[in-house]
């Protein structure tokens, strides 16, 4: 795997810890490491990080505390 591409997934410990749960990128990144932006975003969308889901998950902590102050 190019230096480059190691030293962005070692600069997040929480990548290094998705690329080992999920070893096919190692091959993906050796053999084609332009596909950095592909892993990044399956990154996100299984760990929720995007917007939308730091949007949602907020909406339903709100629904929550309405839930429990009893509207």
């Amino acid at each position: 795997m190019r230096s480059d591409i190691v030293s962005f997934i070692n600069s997040n410990e929480d990548y290094l810890k998705f690329l080992k749960e999920r070893p096919y990128w190692y091959k993906i990144l050796s053999i084609e490491p332009y596909k950095i932006n592909e892993f990044k975003e399956e990154y996100k969308l299984v760990r929720r990080k995007r917007f939308i889901d730091k949007v949602e998950d907020t909406s339903n902590l709100l629904t929550i505390i309405q839930a429990l102050m009893g509207d």
